[in-house]
């Protein structure tokens, strides 16, 4: 199922910081991917890009968070990290980032297709 590999996908992202690989983020993350509700089309595009364009989602992440935590140094980042603002903004890039890819997909995937037909 895409929310599983999205899990982990999101587990690779964030393998950097620690403090945000753990069970309650992820908890957090899949409540945040089934609020969405995505419906077939979507998760179609999902499945497409978890095949293609995994390593986009991954980097866009990473450089979201190393932008969250730029300024902070040392315990800072640490404590930050480890706060339910942290992980919520965390959650909240990598949806983001999920979002644009699919609807980068569905413009130049499907909105091409049809276009041309």
């Amino acid at each position: 199922m895409y929310i599983d590999e999205l899990l982990l996908v999101f587990e690779k992202a964030v393998s950097d910081f620690p403090e945000l690989n753990n069970q309650e983020a992820m908890d957090l993350l899949r409540a945040g991917i089934v609020a969405k509700k995505y419906d077939l089309q979507d998760e179609g595009l999902i499945e497409a890009l978890l095949r293609e364009d995994k390593k986009e989602l991954v980097e866009s992440l990473e450089q979201g968070l190393h932008q969250m935590v730029l300024k902070l140094e040392g315990e800072q980042r640490t404590t930050y990290l480890e706060t339910d603002e942290a992980k919520k903004e965390a959650i909240n890039i990598f949806i983001a980032s999920l979002e644009h890819l699919i609807n980068y997909y569905y413009n130049n995937v499907i909105g091409k297709h049809f276009s041309s037909t």
